[in-house]
């Protein structure tokens, strides 16, 4: 089963993604911290990994920015998603070249769901 990890302060912020994610056999864990996400990727037995992170873009303990650097060289196949609200070009010029997929609403509608459903579709994540 496919491992999802939303980063997050509110654990029913996603709750239009999490059922989508359900639906496509794809297990969804929690993090309040961007620390929690470290320390689950650095306990994933090798051979496994987390599938997708989805981070909201401001945590308390750090930003969506600072987190996404800090995990890809740990974990460079685990694909990401920003739940925030920056304007297109801004998000493209911040997060070019971290694999980050898309950015949603910060309380992704079931709209939000089916479109992160289609992305992961087209590259072969479910």
């Amino acid at each position: 089963m496919k491992r999802v990890v939303f980063v997050s302060r509110e654990k029913d912020q996603f709750a239009e993604l999490e059922l989508m994610l359900a639906r496509n056999d794809m297990r969804v864990e929690w993090s309040g911290t961007g620390k929690g996400l470290l320390s689950l990727l650095s306990n994933t037995p090798k051979g496994e990994w987390i599938n997708l992170v989805v981070v909201e873009e401001t945590l308390a303990d750090t930003d969506a920015v600072a987190l996404i650097k800090e995990f890809i060289p740990q974990s460079p196949m685990t694909n990401s998603v920003v739940a925030g609200t920056m304007d297109k070009k801004a998000f493209h010029d911040t997060y070019e070249g971290y694999g980050v997929l898309l950015q949603i609403a910060p309380k992704p509608s079931t709209a939000d769901a089916d479109t992160l459903e289609s992305t992961l579709k087209k590259i072969g994540a479910i």
